[in-house]
């Protein structure tokens, strides 16, 4: 019971202190998103195709601010796993 409460604990610390992070990287990816939307409904009313890669800045930030989401739970994940083994290597 110790081990899920010390597990809790460890996840609420991680949710916290990357919440301004976790916020900033969501309201980046939500913006591009609408960004890139506004500009492909533009662009086809406009016909100009060729504008369409203009879109590449906006859809290359998405996946940038996407990927570091992504690492950012990668890396609270192997956190978690790291004190979970070694909980269990003490018990032993």
């Amino acid at each position: 019971m110790a081990d899920s409460e010390n597990l809790r604990k460890d996840i609420e610390f991680l949710l916290d202190k990357f919440k301004l992070e976790r916020y900033i990287y969501l309201a980046i990816t939500l913006s591009s998103i609408i960004l890139l939307v506004i500009l492909i409904i533009e662009l086809f009313k406009d016909r100009e195709y060729a504008k369409i890669l203009a879109m590449l800045a906006p859809t290359g930030l998405i996946t940038f601010s996407v990927s570091r989401i992504l690492k950012m739970w990668t890396d609270c994940v192997s956190l978690l796993k790291t004190n979970i083994t070694h909980n269990n290597e003490m018990k032993d």
